[in-house]
């Protein structure tokens, strides 16, 4: 009797043990899975706040280089306008500086150069940024390099000497003419633009 009981106990009661370990299985693969979800929901969420965070830094690294960018080509802009404001008062600066490095060079050796150097340095006084940087500091030099030309050649006459330093000087009165040329060459004219001259050339 006793024993029967036991099986019969032992019949109930294995359903049960089995169920509980399914049951507990059940459970632990649910914890489990309801753990992996958390952390996929929460590595989610960190990415999601990553890429918002890179979002804004890349908008506001965007909008500062847009910045940077606009006013650099305000400060192009303003220096180009600057630069061909007065294109022809540069150019007429330029033939009239050339026009007083003829004179230099015709009075160079005569005693008129004291009053010529005189006029050109008012001159350059009056007109100096309206010339191209070289023909400035060019026109500068072959003024005081024309004044000092007779001193130099009448030192040189009594000393004997000093012929380099002559013709050092004489080379910064003439290249001017060259350094002013340069500097305000027109391009040449196109093989269409010759053709258009053409006709109103034949017809004068």
């Amino acid at each position: 009797m006793s024993s029967f009981h036991r099986s019969d106990w032992l019949s109930v009661i294995s359903p049960i043990v089995t169920l509980l370990i399914v049951a507990g299985g059940y459970v632990v693969s649910y914890v489990q899975e309801k753990g992996k979800n958390r952390a996929a929901v929460e590595d989610i969420d960190k990415l999601t706040r990553i890429a918002e965070d890179i979002k804004t830094e890349n908008a506001s690294r965007l909008a500062s280089i847009s910045h940077q960018n606009a006013v650099l080509i305000e400060q192009l802009k303003a220096k180009h306008e600057l630069r061909f404001a007065a294109v022809d008062r540069r150019l007429q600066a330029h033939q009239e500086a050339f026009s007083r490095w003829r004179k230099l060079v015709a009075n160079v050796h005569d005693e008129k150069i004291g009053p010529v150097a005189v006029e050109c340095q008012s001159w350059w006084n009056d007109n100096a940024l309206y010339l191209e940087p070289e023909v400035r500091n060019a026109f500068n030099r072959a003024y005081f390099a024309a004044l000092d030309h007779r001193v130099l050649v009448e030192g040189g006459r009594v000393t004997g000497g000093g012929l380099e330093s002559i013709e050092e000087n004489m080379r910064v009165v003439l290249t001017l003419g060259d350094i002013i040329m340069r500097a305000v060459a027109l391009p040449s004219l196109t093989e269409q633009e010759t053709k258009a001259v053409a006709p109103r050339e034949s017809q004068k």
